[in-house]
């Protein structure tokens, strides 16, 4: 692929790219960036060519040990944090303090991705995560576990993950390249789907059954998994791109630049930040919602984010056996409209069994929105500055902790379920104008 593909590169004259095959000979060429790797997830054999190469189905199989370790985490930290203060607000904190990090630190991290060995950092952030685990293991076992320890040190969960997202993704497209990206992310998202419906549940049924200490001990167990799994791999990732001389702001300055001047990353980038703000903060509101308006346990708690999972693996699945050319533009501006209206939904049911299937919907809106994000950015950022733009998408990710302070704000005051449904409709409201042209053109 040439880096200088741009979207405006497309030829205008075909029209909306719908499925219709009278169309697709205008992009036979000039859209190879995007054609062929749809092509390609649109195959089953797909997903099996990328995964015999032994270098990518390492740090696949590192990724879901180091999602499945996150899930767990998140569910364990949402739980607790609830059960040491009862309070919907101080569960809003501990999730903002966990996800701050990557608010601050993704643009930076994101250099850090281009400029250092891809391979030297997750070794260090997949270190970082077995240490940290071990700690909180040692916290909860010594009967210290309160909720500022708790907090303290997921701050560092948070930080790992800052470092680990732009760098893992940009380590993927090193080893698949350009062709297969979109395939190579699909089957990255199918990984941290799996995670979110396994890690969940062992960590449910871990702190109704063991308590918070052997959980922790859980999580360093994927953590060093997944350090053995990813052991000689660095090599195989390689370094920085080239040697890049200039300053630091200067470096930022330029990504944003680059990404802001282009309007599908542009939309894409707004609605990130949308989503984060005002969507996905319900996740950090679970078990609140689960202890407090379904009246059920963590083993509950567990089950609905497994849920999410299970729909947001059905959704990579669909996404991988749709035939033909797949416009990711239309199905991330498809998906992002629809999540709302489930959402609301999801706020007036009380019976557990009937938050399951909405729950499923939802996360196949919540895989197909990640899987299109990146692959749209990625494959429209030059070589150079794949890290950078991967580091300002993260950074966009991370303003999630002023979403999760607003709902735990907003739940302490008029309940989750109001709240749920008020970030849900805000959330319609704000991404509309950005995904309501890629959701009809569905050209890119």
């Amino acid at each position: 692929m040439q880096a200088s593909l741009r979207w405006s590169d497309y030829p205008h004259r075909a029209g909306p790219v719908n499925g219709d095959p009278g169309r697709l000979p205008c992009y036979h060429l000039r859209v190879s960036s995007v054609a062929p790797s749809a092509a390609a997830l649109a195959a089953p054999q797909a997903f099996a060519s990328v995964l015999r190469e032994r270098p990518y189905r390492r740090l696949w199989l590192s990724g879901l040990c180091v999602n499945g370790a996150r899930w767990m985490d998140l569910i364990l930290l949402g739980w607790l944090a609830f059960q040491l203060t009862d309070s919907p607000f101080m569960v809003g904190l501990a999730a903002f303090a966990r996800s701050a990090p990557l608010m601050v630190l993704g643009p930076f991290t994101g250099i850090v991705a281009d400029r250092m060995h891809r391979g030297r950092v997750l070794v260090f952030t997949q270190s970082l995560g077995l240490v940290t685990a071990l700690a909180l293991a040692a916290v909860f076992a010594s009967g210290c576990g309160g909720f500022w320890p708790l907090v303290g040190l997921e701050t560092l969960f948070g930080a790992l993950w800052a470092l680990d997202f732009p760098a893992r993704r940009t380590a993927l497209y090193t080893l698949v390249g350009s062709r297969r990206v979109a395939t190579a992310i699909s089957l990255e998202t199918v990984s941290m789907q799996v995670a979110k419906m396994i890690g969940p549940v062992l960590a449910g049924v871990g702190l109704a059954r063991l308590g918070p200490a052997p959980c922790y001990l859980g999580v360093a167990a994927l953590y060093a998994l997944g350090l053995l799994v990813f052991a000689g791999l660095p090599g195989r990732i390689g370094g920085p791109s080239g040697r890049d001389v200039t300053s630091v702001a200067a470096s930022l300055g330029a990504g944003f630049r680059e990404a802001w001047r282009e309007p599908t990353v542009r939309a894409v980038l707004v609605i990130t930040v949308m989503m984060n703000v005002l969507f996905f903060p319900y996740q950090h509101m679970l078990p609140v919602f689960a202890r407090h308006v379904l009246g059920v346990g963590p083993e509950w708690l567990g089950g609905l984010v497994a849920a999410d999972g299970l729909g947001a693996l059905l959704g990579a699945l669909v996404i991988a056996g749709r035939r033909g050319f797949l416009p990711h533009g239309r199905v991330f501006g498809a998906a992002v409209l629809t999540a709302p209206f489930l959402l609301l939904a999801f706020t007036g049911l009380r019976w557990p069994w009937a938050c399951l299937p909405v729950l499923v919907l939802i996360g196949a809106c919540e895989s197909a929105f990640a899987a299109m994000q990146s692959t749209l950015v990625l494959l429209q950022a030059p070589e150079a500055s794949r890290g950078r733009a991967m580091g300002i998408l993260s950074a966009c990710i991370g303003t999630q902790p002023a979403g999760t302070l607003w709902i735990g704000f907003l739940a302490g005051g008029i309940g989750v379920p109001a709240a749920m449904a008020i970030n849900g409709l805000a959330a319609l409201l704000a991404m509309l104008p950005a995904a309501w042209p890629l959701a009809r053109r569905g050209r890119v």
